[in-house]
């Protein structure tokens, strides 16, 4: 049974119109938006909005985790999000009590991460069908006939299990389904390491939103359902049905037999309803079409929202980057995009140390480093790390403790940081990543995931 949405959706679109920021009058976009929904009282909580079309080539991605790679509106509305349930948890160490999330108690009564709430439900909403698999009879049924023939297989129109360590370029071979695709759909444009959003979303089926770095005091945070906007009602059937395979289907028990099941902890493949709504987006290409506007092409504008920002509440992004930032001041804190890697992680040592600070009875307001209220394990706690390592243990959550390299005495270690580099410290969520491993790794259904890697990650949260 799905849900009605159309008031939620609504207040998404309000939001974005309060922003008065729109594209260039021939121009379209696409729009996503993250929200949380009380069931009990029907209570909606936007936590985040954005729209994009764009990817960053793979040439130009930054070393210092200064820019988006991918500014497709729902990768950006998840990182939104993200944003907003770290902030939310700072906000829960500092003594407000969370209507959205709880932390979860063991039988000894012992704290656990953070949750979901039992009556909240957390929905996407997006404008128009996520590109990738999910997208491909829709966009086929619009598709140039000259560039159907040239794009199109002469494989059969099946569900085909994911072609082992390759993934397709955007819409190549749009009649195969079920494979991993690349953005951008187009063939002319610069290639990028990204994946497609439906492949992305599928992954979140599985891993859930908060990432690496939230799932250090996140439980898994799950999609209860997708809702997608400009599919006409005799196409819904269709697209359904195809979002339903590209988000989860694929990953789910088949005859294939590479399929994600079993999944220890609190992770497990979770099945979304895929719903539909008819309230329109005004710069949607289809509602512009529609108006009789002649479109040009879709924006490279990509604007971030999300709720409850203590600062800036939203920004404007161009090829990465915040709009109007100077190359040299690109570094600066008050220049860096509220949603990059960089920015990211300092917000994530923030969390780490407002959590302990609270558990310790500490000033949360002004911590800023896990560095600097660092607990380490107490006597009987055996430290098996490498003699490379130092264990971090954050008493008030019951996980792993973080282990990460420091880079002043590691060996192979390249970074100049003055801590953990972005990516060792993803790298120390263990379950998160033993998870993630059987998701895209050897001989496992996304194993031809395309991986931007270490490369780009080697960044501490203050680079000099």
């Amino acid at each position: 049974m799905f849900l009605n949405h159309d008031e939620a959706i609504e207040q998404i679109l309000a939001t974005y119109s309060s922003l008065k920021l729109s594209p260039p009058p021939s121009q379209w976009t696409v729009l996503a938006s993250f929200f949380l929904k009380n069931t009990v009282t029907d209570v909606v909580k936007v936590i985040s909005m954005a729209t994009g079309t764009k990817c960053l080539p793979t040439s130009r991605y930054p070393m210092q985790g200064e820019a988006l790679h991918d500014s497709h509106a729902e990768v950006l509305a998840r990182r939104g999000a993200v944003r907003w349930f770290m902030e939310e948890v700072v906000r829960s160490a500092r003594g407000v009590e969370s209507q959205w999330l709880a932390r979860r108690e063991d039988e000894d009564g012992r704290r656990q991460k953070y949750a979901l709430r039992e009556d909240i439900k957390l929905i996407l909403y997006v404008s128009t069908v996520p590109c990738g698999d999910a997208s491909t009879r829709y966009l086929a049924a619009s598709q140039d006939p000259e560039m159907a023939a040239l794009k199109d297989s002469s494989r059969p129109a099946t569900v085909d299990p994911p072609d082992v360590g390759s993934a397709t370029r955007g819409r190549d071979n749009y009649s195969l389904y079920g494979v991993l695709r690349t953005k951008p759909g187009r063939a002319d444009s610069p290639p990028t390491l990204c994946m497609s959003c439906s492949d992305k979303i599928a992954a979140w089926n599985v891993l859930g939103i908060q990432g690496a770095l939230g799932s250090s005091f996140l439980e898994p945070l799950y999609l209860n359902e997708v809702v997608i906007g400009e599919v006409p009602e005799q196409m819904r059937g269709v697209v359904k049905e195809d979002c339903e395979r590209a988000l989860w289907g694929r990953l789910d028990v088949g005859d294939f037999g590479s399929r994600v099941e079993s999944l220890p902890g609190k992770y497990a493949l979770h099945k979304p309803l895929i719903s539909f709504t008819s309230v329109p987006f005004i710069h949607s290409r289809a509602t512009m079409v529609e108006a009789g506007v002649v479109v040009s092409g879709s924006c490279n504008d990509s604007l971030c929202w999300f709720a409850d920002a203590s600062g800036l509440a939203f920004e404007v992004l161009i090829n990465g980057y915040r709009r109007g930032v100077s190359p040299k001041h690109r570094l600066r804190d008050k220049s860096l995009p509220l949603l990059c890697k960089l920015s990211m992680f300092k917000l994530f040592n923030r969390v780490e140390s407002a959590i302990a600070s609270h558990v310790a009875g500490m000033p949360v307001d002004n911590c800023e480093r896990i560095a600097s209220t660092a607990i380490y394990p107490p006597k009987d706690v055996v430290d098996t790390s490498p003699p490379n390592q130092t264990v971090f243990a954050i008493p008030s959550l019951l996980m792993p403790p973080l282990i990460v390299a420091c880079p002043e005495t590691s060996r192979d270690s390249e970074s100049t940081t003055s801590g953990p580099t972005y990516f060792k410290t993803k790298q120390s969520s263990l379950e998160y990543q033993n998870i993630k491993n059987l998701l895209t790794g050897a001989n496992a259904p996304f194993v031809g995931w395309v991986k931007s890697g270490e490369k780009w990650e080697t960044f501490g949260a203050a680079p000099t």
